[in-house]
């Protein structure tokens, strides 16, 4: 169950890849003089930059349950950074129109 749990850190590690990128680019929600007193661009800047704090939170609960003997607790908690990732991956593009570009090019 270890194994399990160490493969599912590296895999939610191998997700900060394209979270450099998208945080990179973020900001690039600003680029209208309008977009700095709504509301969305400032949840999702909020969004992406708090990724790296849920990743470290829910590695530490998953080591801290397998140390309190619990491991299958562990590996759900190791789960949680992959299914934070993909679900804020679904709602970026389903608010923004980064799918509807790749769609126009096929």
């Amino acid at each position: 169950m270890k194994i399990l749990m160490i493969v599912l850190q590296i895999c939610g590690g191998l997700t900060f890849v394209p979270w450099f990128m998208i945080a990179g680019l973020s900001f690039m929600i600003f680029d209208s003089p309008r977009a700095v007193k709504k509301f969305f661009p400032w949840a999702v800047i909020f969004l992406i930059f708090s990724y790296p704090f849920v990743v470290a939170g829910s590695y530490w609960w998953a080591w801290s349950s397998v140390t309190a003997g619990d491991h299958r607790i562990g590996c759900l908690w190791s789960c949680f950074p992959i299914l934070f990732f993909v679900l804020g991956y679904v709602i970026i593009t389903q608010k923004t129109n980064l799918l509807s570009r790749y769609k126009k090019g096929w």
